[in-house]
């Protein structure tokens, strides 16, 4: 069975986004450079702020996802079909 090396993933990517994680990366040279204590507190901050809100947005998209394949059900129901298998499809793959 055939990878896919491409999969639909939710939109999760934005400036908000990037701009955390930029800092977090600075912040982790400078721990690098320094090795003080306080520079690590500060990474493992940052570290956490980008994984907090990375989920966030992930719940946040995945409800809008889904409200739209409930409120579109009449319209266009074999694309939310297709969707829901091609989400069962990259589960199987994960596993």
């Amino acid at each position: 069975m055939k990878k896919r090396r491409h999969k639909r993933c939710l939109i999760l990517w934005n400036e908000y986004i990037k701009n955390l994680i930029e800092n977090k990366k600075k912040a982790y040279l400078r721990y690098l450079t320094t090795r003080s204590v306080t520079d690590k507190l500060e990474y493992k901050r940052l570290m956490a702020t980008v994984e907090r809100e990375t989920r966030k947005i992930k719940r946040q998209s995945w409800e809008t996802f889904v409200s739209r394949i409930e409120h579109d059900l009449h319209g266009c129901q074999i694309n939310a079909y297709k969707i829901i298998r091609n989400l069962n499809r990259t589960e199987k793959d994960n596993l």
